[in-house]
């Protein structure tokens, strides 16, 4: 975790996601006293990329990731866990991959095969 002002935590955000693999792999969090988001970690890329969107080819990685970074904050754990593992595992796999890490996967069938990790 790190924390700096917001124009230089977008910096170091897109820093660190292109190191990643990219802004569809890089999770984030904006944590305050009383409120907290969750969403995709970087601002390039994937983000607001209407194409990307009708192509069903956005990659979900992050905001699975950022879900399970939200799970977490709300003291749940052990379904952060499951929800990480199973992102982990497809990614390890490799079988499926939207084009921005290499592969041709939909965003739907990424999603579909964390699910089927879950059970």
């Amino acid at each position: 975790m790190q924390v700096t002002p917001n124009l230089y935590g977008t910096l170091v955000a897109n820093t660190a996601a292109g190191i990643a693999g990219g802004t569809g792999v890089m999770p984030g969090g904006n944590v305050g006293a009383e409120h907290a988001i969750f969403e995709q970690g970087a601002s390039a890329g994937n983000v607001g990329s209407q194409r990307l969107v009708e192509q069903k080819r956005a990659n979900p990685i992050a905001i699975l990731l950022s879900s399970s970074m939200l799970l977490r904050h709300l003291r749940f754990p052990s379904f952060a866990d499951r929800l990480d593992q199973a992102v982990m595992a497809v990614i390890r796999e490799g079988t499926y991959r939207t084009k921005d890490i290499g592969g041709t996967s939909t965003t739907q069938e990424i999603v579909d095969a964390v699910i089927a990790k879950l059970d």
